[in-house]
């Protein structure tokens, strides 16, 4: 018999020509449109510049730790109302935070850390002017936008230093040693001043500010200054030759202008006051001015004062920002009661600038439309001043309206109008502060702004106050005219 053979199975048509390539495009579109859909929709998180993200740079140790934790609480005030109101962009801030322990080279390292790390968009900080230095440079290398709200040295009003990548909150002591000079030459009517100063950049720049202006009014600086000393907190222990070579000089000073911090300031003290029954007549007839470095009620004035020093505090005067003796702008009060909420404490020195500084940036952010240096560094003086509708703290969700419909911004800070001008810098008036019979710090004579802004005028002006401008009283501020 024939074998018989099973049927077999039809083969398989081939695909037409062509729709194996369409199916795999298909299959690739539809990927990328999943994979678009996921980033956008955050699955796996927004783009990097939609997030704000900042950093501070601040002086939680060190010489001017009585400031820098209040500072950053500050600071940290603002971020926590703009991301309860809606955030940046959309996103709520991201923030970091880093401890210089009031030292440069750690600000540097703290800085890069910050960029490296965090990726940060900008720092706010650093608490004083040393630190400010460095941190700059690690800022303008990496297009990282910094703002401070209490380095005041004149060395940053420079755009060739800082590349524009700078902007602070607090004044520059380019207006801080003008109002000094005018007030030792013209209403003190002093003709001979020494300048001592820390030897960093806050130091310097204001101890020359001081020295340039006190000459351009008739003054004689006598020899020896200034005299740039060693911060206590780098290892100095005695200012006492300091002393000797800026007193006893011919002819001697009448006036010392003293640029510190609390610690420098508290050992120089202590050396003048242990000196003047074994020197000559130019320790006991010498007149102090300091600078807002020292404007510390516990750290300086009561130190002095209390035993075991007992010193006789009753002459010092010195000068500060306006803001430092309670001449305040419009809206502090209110922050000032909500910073008392949050904290329960009463805000400090700089801690308002602190908390301007991050509601700034983010302003910047925000009017750019991305969260990073470069749109901040863009933006950054364009919030901060006028034409554009006034936003005050705590108005972010204001804030988000006016942007989103194409408006202009104009902030008006808890600390001030804080214009920012293109080299970073607001402008302040001034204060001459003293020691009340109780001990207490209190506001001898008020600079306006617009008389400092006289005073920077070409040429130097010189315009004699017969009596202070102002005279503070318990009840009022009385102007004299």
């Amino acid at each position: 018999m024939e074998e018989q053979k099973a049927p077999s199975a039809e083969a398989p048509k081939p695909a037409a020509k062509g729709k194996g390539l369409w199916i795999g495009i298909a299959v690739v579109v539809v990927i990328v449109v999943i994979l678009l859909a996921a980033v956008f929709g955050g699955l796996f998180g927004p783009p990097e510049d939609r997030v704000l993200k900042v950093g501070t740079v601040l002086s939680i140790t060190g010489g001017l730790s009585a400031f820098g934790t209040k500072n950053r609480q500050g600071a940290i005030m603002a971020v926590e109302e703009i991301n309860a109101a809606g955030g940046v962009l959309g996103q709520p801030i991201a923030m970091f935070h880093q401890n210089d322990d009031t030292k440069a080279e750690t600000a540097r390292s703290a800085a890069a850390t910050l960029v490296s790390q965090n990726r940060v968009d900008a720092i706010i900080g650093a608490t004083g002017s040393g630190q400010c230095s460095t941190v700059v440079e690690v800022a303008k290398a990496n297009s990282v936008f910094e703002i401070s709200g209490s380095c005041t040295s004149p060395k940053f009003s420079n755009t060739t230093l800082t590349g524009g990548w700078w902007g602070r909150t607090a004044p520059s002591d380019a207006l801080q040693g003008v109002v000094a000079a005018n007030y030792a030459r013209t209403n003190l009517t002093h003709t001979r001043a020494a300048v001592v100063g820390i030897n960093n950049a806050y130091g310097t720049g204001l101890s020359n500010v001081f020295a340039t202006s006190f000459a351009a009014l008739g003054g004689t600086i006598t020899a020896g200054s200034p005299r740039f000393i060693t911060e206590v907190q780098n290892g100095a222990t005695s200012y006492t030759t300091d002393l000797e070579a800026v007193l006893e000089v011919t002819p001697a000073p009448q006036i010392i202008y003293l640029v510190a911090y609390p610690p420098d300031g508290v050992l120089a003290m202590r050396n003048w006051e242990q000196g003047k029954g074994s020197h000559g007549a130019g320790w006991n007839n010498v007149v102090w001015l300091f600078s807002e470095g020292v404007y510390d009620q516990v750290g300086f004035l009561d130190v002095l004062r209390n035993t075991p020093n007992s010193f006789n505090i009753s002459a010092y005067e010195g000068t500060a920002p306006s803001a430092y003796g309670g001449l305040t702008g419009p809206n502090y009060a209110s922050w000032a009661g909500d910073y008392q909420t949050r904290w329960t404490a009463a805000p400090g020195l700089f801690d308002d600038n602190n908390y301007d500084a991050a509601f700034l940036i983010a302003l910047a952010a925000q009017a750019a439309g991305t969260a990073t240096g470069a749109g901040i560094k863009s933006k950054i003086q364009d919030v901060a001043t006028p034409p554009g509708t006034i936003i005050m703290p705590g108005e972010w969700a204001k804030a988000l309206t006016e942007i989103a419909a194409g408006r202009g911004i104009d902030y008006e800070g808890a600390s001030g109008s804080v214009n920012i001008d293109a080299l970073g810098d607001p402008k302040s008036g001034y204060i001459v502060w003293n020691v009340t019979s109780s001990g207490a710090a209190g506001t001898k004579a008020i600079f306006p702004e617009s008389l400092v802004d006289s005073f920077l005028a070409p040429p130097l002006a010189a315009p004699k106050l017969a009596e202070p401008l102002y005279v503070w009283s318990p009840l009022a501020l009385t102007r004299r005219d």
